[in-house]
């Protein structure tokens, strides 16, 4: 008697007696409905005719009643079959490289869950061109001597228009699984049952790769005991029960050169290890797009990393260059755009407009044109699709690769994108000035009207709050309005965050916003406006980036508007700020006369702070010439006095008196009133300018103690000196606090 074994049934044969055997048919009534012969229908069935042709497909779907989707499925399983020329086990090969790179901590924890007993599935889930799949298939090398049954993987084609349902992912395991089709239940229910207790009795490791959504995983995971199961997918599926989720995000900077590395060989990156570092960052460490550099450098011998690099920058054309023969960045994101809603596709392509890298719901909200309840929920759904990221609670931020995405798509798809970029920036000033008035004299006037109505803050600490989160966006709004001609609108703001900026000098954004507001007052023919806001911007240059020339430039431009208006206010202010740049400059003697004037101008004027801030500088430009005395005199007269009539400002004025004032005695070489008085400065932690005050305090206290022989408390404030300089860019005073620190015999 000789034995026969038949083939094993292909994925394709098993879906077509599945399908056959759902719509009720024999092989005979099936034949007869479609023209193929049993003969050849039963090979197909039973996997000695592994692939049909385009025409036998269409008939066998006509005769069954497939829709368009069931029948581009079966297609697709019969390509496969031809392509193959034999039905493979599994039915779907997960394709390792020999360059993985990273990702040790998810492997880790995949190792943990899929050899422990308590966790039976995983969901691997991020956005397109993370590398999920190849991480799965890293994770099934890795994993293999685990599962002594073997591995086990399906397509899902969650992406595709057409995602293959569970039933038909059941019978393509069930296949893989040694299952004969003949006893494959047609009933989902009974087929679902079979498959569980298929996993339970056996140790396998299943990969579901590319999931759509909950409906069509949950059939397909295990129970409590046996075989693991590992999903990918670019959503988090949180609809599922008992498993454990792994988000996937860019490499690190380490694991991104690395990655290039071994795509190109030493050859190819020494010597470039600037240029491939900056290739990492323009493709924003996606491992898809590190991938499609390291190939494209690969198949270009004559090209060096920094040519590609110049070629990327370029961010009009970065998403083009990002191509690899069938490798597109552009193409993956594309897919899950696809399957967006119209609104949700709007809110993408919208947000590529804000000039900052992350936004709340209440901005999105107006770029929308929704409520922000609406809006919220939007945002986290593209979180759910991998197309945006929550960076911290209620804030999300695109990549970098998403955002040209979809700045692409806002241009080839938004007819009115002038409206929605102004409504914006218009909301935006509106809101800042809002948040400003609170920081303002009572009585400031109301920002100008409009809708949709502007962020309200309920106490200062909230609009404080709002104005530093948001201020890469308020700052970017200027130069929408301003190419809008809203120069008014402009300069009220600028008014409006007048007092609010000296709590926050070194922020660039002041830079912006005063030099839009000296444009917008010269656009408006208004000379003290506009003496007004160059001084500020000279305020901005000097105290908040240590750019004294300009500062002076600035200063002296607002002296001679000031002069034509008459304005005596902003003379001094100007003569105020033109000492204060001379001071930075080390031209003391220039820097005390100008402060002297300043200080005339102010009681001409009655400005009490004004002639508090300009007799401070004043003592301190004689006390930098060499009249410490004078400076000591003047500076104790003004702690005396308390100028300054700003709500807030006298506490912090008077530290930065105290300040001075020891600074005097220890010009003065009397090293132990001096450290008395640096002890007693304090440091308001209301304000800003706090740091500062506290580096120079530490600095002039190290210099006191040393010269009273107490060189470990020296030590100590010099450190604490040299790290608060170095944190916010003085580095000649940095350098004064690490001289110290050598004077003294330490290295640290």
């Amino acid at each position: 008697m000789t034995s026969h074994t038949s083939p094993p049934a292909t994925p394709f044969g098993g879906t077509l007696r599945s399908l056959r055997r759902a719509a009720g048919l024999t092989l005979e009534e099936l034949s007869e409905a479609s023209g193929v012969s049993v003969r050849a229908l039963g090979d197909l069935e039973r996997g000695r005719s592994r692939g049909p042709q385009r025409r036998t497909v269409d008939a066998l779907a006509a005769a069954l009643g497939l829709d368009d989707e069931q029948r581009e499925r079966v297609q697709r399983l019969a390509d496969a079959g031809r392509e193959r020329g034999a039905a493979p086990t599994p039915p779907y090969l997960l394709r390792t490289v020999p360059d993985f790179t990273g990702r040790e901590q998810e492997l880790a924890e995949l190792e943990s869950l899929a050899t422990g007993t308590r966790t039976r599935a995983a969901v691997l889930f991020g956005p397109g061109g993370q590398g999920k799949t190849t991480l799965a298939a890293e994770a099934v090398r890795r994993l293999s001597g685990a599962f002594p049954d073997g591995c086990v993987c399906v397509q899902l084609h969650g992406m595709s228009d057409s995602p293959l349902p569970a039933a038909e992912a059941l019978v393509l395991l069930l296949t893989a699984l040694g299952h004969s089709p003949d006893r494959i239940p047609v009933d989902p229910v009974a087929r679902e049952a079979v498959y569980r207790s298929a996993l339970a009795g056996r140790r396998a490791l299943v990969v579901l790769d590319d999931a759509a959504d909950e409906s069509r995983t949950r059939p397909l995971l295990p129970d409590a005991e046996g075989s693991f199961v590992l999903v990918t997918s670019r959503r988090p599926l949180a609809g599922l029960e008992g498993v454990r989720r792994i988000r996937l995000g860019g490499l690190s900077g380490g694991e991104s050169t690395r990655l290039l590395g071994r795509i190109l060989g030493t050859p190819r990156t020494d010597g470039q290890s600037e240029a491939i570092t900056r290739l990492t960052e323009l493709c924003g460490h996606l491992p898809l797009a590190l991938r499609i550099v390291g190939n494209r450098l690969s198949s270009r011998p004559s090209w060096t990393p920094a040519r590609l690099v110049d070629h990327l920058t370029d961010e009009g054309r970065r998403l083009n260059g990002l191509v690899a023969g069938d490798l597109a960045v552009r193409s993956a994101l594309a897919l899950s755009y696809g399957q967006l809603t119209p609104p949700h596709q709007r809110l993408l392509r919208r947000l590529s407009l804000l000039p900052g890298h992350g936004t709340g719901p209440d901005l999105a909200a107006v770029l929308a044109g929704e409520d922000p309840l609406t809006t919220e929920d939007s945002l986290d759904l593209l979180v759910d699709r991998g197309l945006l990221e929550e960076t911290a609670p209620g804030r999300y931020a695109l990549h970098d690769l998403v955002r040209l995405f979809a700045r692409e798509r806002f241009r080839d798809e938004e007819e009115a994108a002038l409206s929605v970029q102004l409504r914006t920036a218009d909301w935006l000033l509106r809101s800042a000035s809002t948040a400003g008035r609170l920081f303002e004299a009572p009585g400031a006037p109301e920002p100008w009207a409009g809708e949709p109505a502007p962020f309200s803050p309920g106490s200062a600490d909230e609009a404080e709050e709002w104005l530093t989160v948001e201020r890469a966006h308020w700052a970017g709004a200027l130069p929408v309005m301003f190419a809008a001609g809203r120069h008014a609108e402009i300069l009220h703001t600028s008014r409006t965050l007048y007092w609010f900026s000296d709590r926050w000098p070194e922020w660039p954004e002041w830079r912006t916003l005063f030099s839009h507001g000296a444009r917008s007052a010269a656009a408006l023919g208004d000379r003290a406006a506009e003496a007004h806001q160059l001084n500020c911007l000279a305020w901005a240059h000097s105290v908040g980036a240590y750019q004294y020339e300009p500062a002076e430039q600035l200063a002296r431009q607002a002296l001679e508007l000031a002069s034509e208006a008459g304005d005596l206010d902003q003379q001094a202010w100007a003569w105020t700020y033109i000492s204060g740049a001379y001071m930075g400059l080390a031209r003391h003697a220039e820097a005390a006369e100008a402060a002297d004037r300043a200080t005339r101008l102010f009681e001409t004027t009655g400005d009490s702070t004004g002639k508090a801030v300009s007799q401070r500088v004043l003592g301190t430009a004689l006390r930098e010439s060499g009249r410490a005395e004078e400076a000591l005199a003047l500076h104790r007269a003004l702690l005396g006095t308390r100028a300054g009539d700003v709500p807030g400002l006298n506490e912090f004025v008077a530290a930065l008196l105290r300040c001075e004032t020891a600074n005097d005695l220890l010009a003065l070489e009397r090293w132990s009133e001096a450290a008395a008085a640096f002890r007693v400065v304090g440091t308001p932690s209301a304000h800003a300018g706090t740091d500062r005050l506290r580096a120079d305090t530490s600095l002039g206290l190290a210099t006191a103690l040393e010269h009273c022989g107490d060189l470990t408390q020296a030590h100590e404030h010099y450190v604490r000196a040299r790290d608060l300089f170095t944190e916010f860019g003085d580095t000649a005073s940095a350098a004064e606090a690490t001289a110290g620190i050598e004077r003294l015999g330490y290295s640290g």
